[in-house]
């Protein structure tokens, strides 16, 4: 296995991170990462502080287990000029327990050598809230279904294709 670093020199090396992501190849995530980075979310349905890629791996483990494999990034657009890169990203996917996830974010990254160092991602914490109240499965997917329904006109083409598949 190869764990030379991947360093992020272009708009497509960071898309290249979401792939990653949506094929659950950590690996190659773990690669683009520099071992003290520390990532930030808002809200609290979640640690919003993490710090160190091992850990980071850990939750981003968890977040596909969570989805049972199926959370799927669709990027609408990247940006990179110097050390920052910032993405606005869609995701869909079908929760272990059930119903239909989408969700959007903006995703802002510093680098450090080249690999993700500052990592903040912003997204609808609402969305987390309604499939996962105070960290516990939901059982009704009436609010979940309500949540989504607010993002049908905002997603790309592509998210919203594969939101009607799974159906």
């Amino acid at each position: 296995m190869d764990t030379s670093p991947i360093h992020l020199t272009s708009e497509q090396n960071i898309l290249d991170f979401y792939a990653a992501f949506s094929a659950s190849d950590f690996d190659t995530m773990q690669r683009m990462m520099h071992p003290d980075c520390v990532l930030d979310f808002p809200g609290s349905s979640f640690p919003n502080h993490i710090e160190g890629r091992e850990a980071i791996m850990e939750l981003f483990r968890g977040v596909q287990a969570a989805m049972g494999g199926t959370l799927h990034f669709h990027n609408k657009w990247a940006i990179h000029k110097g050390d920052m890169i910032a993405v606005h990203w869609f995701t869909t996917g079908r929760p272990s327990h059930g119903g239909r996830y989408l969700n959007r974010g903006v995703a802002w990254y510093q680098l450090k050598d080249g690999l993700i160092h500052d990592f903040q991602d912003f997204f609808d914490t609402e969305i987390i809230a309604t499939f996962w109240p105070n960290g516990t499965p939901c059982t009704d997917f009436s609010q979940c279904e309500a949540a989504v329904a607010r993002l049908a006109t905002y997603a790309t083409p592509e998210a919203l294709s594969r939101f009607e598949q799974l159906k």
